[in-house]
């Protein structure tokens, strides 16, 4: 353990805090000493490393977040400052760019939103969804919009293979095209540039299994059971690029909601696949055979 540093004093009461090896990070422990009528002090000794965890863990959030909404807000600026100047001037087909990347922003910026709002509606127990009959396709070309800026940046493809009797599914149709787009930016964020991400379809009994696949490092074998944890990012993630650490909570608790279920397939050197399931709804023809 290293040696405690005080961090409050008054006549008779003092605390001070101490560290000491626990896991990847320090603990901390809390020394409160109280003096006993000038015969000696009290010492009270209390592990509140769970306590300094949840207060770093709000501080990255802060310091992630902000970063995650200054690359949208940076382009709408430019953007807009652009049109300010010239709008009256520009070639139509300048302005046809302009505005593309004003909605690939905007779009940007409603998603973070989104899954900041969600986060918070599964804390308190209100997240609902609201499955209807829907196309898989519909649904992978909207997420696909979401994060087309971020894999052109990277200079990646997405690769996607529907397979035939996938596309009909029962899912909330927006909360389905959420899911798609948080990992695929997840996928887009943890891999190499030039790499594919693939997303691929297959039929299981009565569902439908989605597996989006990348060719990043992988995740450990230890890190993986908390990848769905608020917040948590593996060691892997936050060294390679910035997040808020939602993703993942959010897309379980919609694909839950919906009836589904999520694991990861992933290891050191071999990339990561998300597997999650939809029901898959009746087909038109079943439909019209049943009324």
């Amino acid at each position: 353990m290293s040696g405690a540093t005080t961090v409050q004093r008054t006549d008779g009461h003092a605390v001070r805090r101490a560290w000491f090896p626990h896991e990847e990070r320090m603990g901390v422990l809390e020394i409160v000493s109280t003096e006993i009528l000038e015969r000696g002090w009290i010492h009270t000794i209390r592990d509140v490393t769970a306590q300094a965890e949840l207060l770093r863990l709000k501080e990255d959030f802060l310091l992630q977040v902000a970063h995650e909404l200054r690359s949208p807000v940076a382009a709408l600026s430019a953007s807009l400052d652009l049109l300010h100047q010239d709008a009256l001037e520009m070639p139509r087909e300048d302005l046809q760019k302009m505005l593309a990347t004003l909605m690939r922003s905007a779009r940007r910026l409603e998603h973070l939103i989104e899954n900041m709002l969600d986060a918070g509606s599964i804390e308190a127990g209100t997240f609902q969804v609201r499955a209807t009959p829907t196309s898989l396709r519909g649904a992978l070309r909207e997420a696909a919009e979401v994060v087309q800026h971020a894999l052109d940046a990277k200079a990646q493809r997405l690769v996607t293979e529907v397979s035939s009797g996938t596309d009909r599914i029962l899912a909330d149709p927006r909360r389905t095209s959420q899911v798609l787009a948080n990992l695929i930016t997840n996928a887009s964020k943890y891999s190499p540039e030039s790499t594919a991400i693939t997303v691929r379809t297959a039929r299981i009994d009565g569902s439908i299994e989605v597996v989006v696949s990348d060719e990043g490092p992988g995740i450990p074998e230890d890190e993986r059971p908390k990848l769905f944890q608020p917040f948590y990012r593996a060691r892997t993630a936050r060294e390679a690029a910035g997040g808020v650490g939602l993703g993942l909570t959010i897309c379980r608790a919609i694909v839950q909601a919906q009836g589904g279920d999520i694991r990861i397939e992933s290891g050191p050197g071999r990339g990561t696949s998300v597997h999650f399931t939809i029901p898959k709804a009746r087909e038109l023809a079943e439909e019209a055979s049943g009324a």
